[in-house]
C-alpha cells in the first residue's frame, strides 16, 4: 500500500498487488483497511482508491470500503474506487452496491472530480449539512425517513389504496433504501404498521435492500403488525433472516445494540 496526497485535499491511496493474481479479499482487506483508517485518524478523508493493480475483490473487501465510506461520509468526506477491472465492477453489482460506492474509470478523473467539487463545498460544510439531515423527517415520494441516531435510520413505509405494498408502487421504496445506503445509512429500522398486503416484489425490495446494507456490515429489522404481512414473511421463511417487532422502540433498542458494536469494531 502506498498513498499520495494531491491537490485540494483529495489523497490517491494505490493497492500494488504483490502477485499478479493480488486480490483484494479477507487476506489483503486488513491491510487497506488499516491504512486507510491511519489516513483517517490524521484527517484524510477525501480518499481515492486505486484499484488499478488489483486483479480482483471480494465480498470482504467491499465490506471493508463500505465501512470506511460510511466513516468518511458523516464527517464531510467521500472515497471513491478508481480504475476496478470488469470483476471487480461485476463483483460490486453482485453485492448490491453498483449505485452506493462511487467508481471512475481512472485516478486522474476522481482526483480532478473530487477537487472540484470541494472547491464548491468544503469538508466542513459538508458535515454540517450531513448533520442536519440527519436530524429531520424527510418526505421520499408516499413513504418517509428519519435519521434516529448517527447509524440509525427509521423508514415508515406508506402502502398505496388500498395499503399494499407490491409490482404497483415499490419503485419508489427501491431508490429509497437504495439512496439511503448511497448515504452511509446501513442499519434501516422499515416500519410496515401501515402496509396492510405485501406481494412478492415487494419483498423482493425489502430482501434487496438488506442485500446492499450486509455489504456495509448493516442490518435491516422489521415493524409489522397486519396479519397478512407477517403471513407472508412466514411462508417465504424470512423470518429466519429479518428481526420483526411489535414495536419501533424495541426494533430502536435491539438494532441500536448491534450498530453500536459495529461502531466499536471499526
Amino acid at each position: 500500500m502506498s498513498y499520495e496526497d494531491q491537490r485540494d485535499g483529495v489523497t490517491v491511496v494505490r493497492v500494488e498487488g504483490a502477485r499478479q493474481d493480488s486480490g483484494l479479499d479477507s487476506a489483503g482487506a486488513p491491510e487497506l483497511r488499516q491504512v486507510l483508517c491511519q489516513l483517517i485518524g490524521e484527517g484524510r478523508i477525501v480518499l481515492v482508491v486505486d484499484l488499478g493493480a488489483i486483479r480482483s475483490v471480494d465480498y470482504s473487501g467491499f465490506t471493508m470500503l463500505g465501512g470506511i465510506f460510511k466513516r468518511v461520509h458523516f464527517a464531510g468526506g467521500a472515497l471513491v474506487m478508481a480504475a476496478p477491472n470488469k470483476q471487480a465492477r461485476g463483483m460490486l453489482a453482485r453485492v448490491g452496491l453498483r449505485e452506493s460506492l462511487p467508481v471512475r474509470d481512472t485516478v486522474s478523473s476522481a482526483v480532478e472530480e473530487l477537487a472540484a467539487s470541494y472547491a464548491k463545498e468544503s469538508v466542513e460544510d459538508r458535515a454540517r449539512r450531513r448533520r442536519a439531515t440527519a436530524k429531520a423527517v424527510v418526505a421520499a415520494g408516499d413513504h418517509t425517513y428519519e435519521h434516529l441516531s448517527e447509524d440509525i435510520t427509521l423508514v415508515r413505509v406508506m402502502g398505496g389504496e388500498p395499503g399494499n405494498l407490491g409490482v404497483s408502487n415499490v419503485a419508489p421504496l427501491r431508490k429509497l433504501m437504495a439512496d439511503l445506503v448511497s448515504q452511509g445509512r446501513c442499519y434501516l429500522i422499515m416500519d410496515l404498521t401501515h402496509v396492510d398486503f405485501i406481494d412478492s416484489t415487494g419483498l423482493g425490495v425489502i430482501v434487496g435492500g438488506l442485500k446492499r446494507v450486509r455489504a456495509f456490515d448493516g442490518r435491516v429489522a422489521l415493524v409489522a403488525s397486519s396479519e397478512p404481512v407477517l403471513k407472508a414473511f412466514r411462508i417465504t421463511g424470512l423470518t429466519k433472516v429479518f428481526p420483526i417487532f411489535e414495536t419501533v422502540d424495541r426494533a430502536v433498542e435491539t438494532i441500536g445494540r448491534e450498530a453500536s458494536g459495529a461502531y466499536v469494531r471499526r
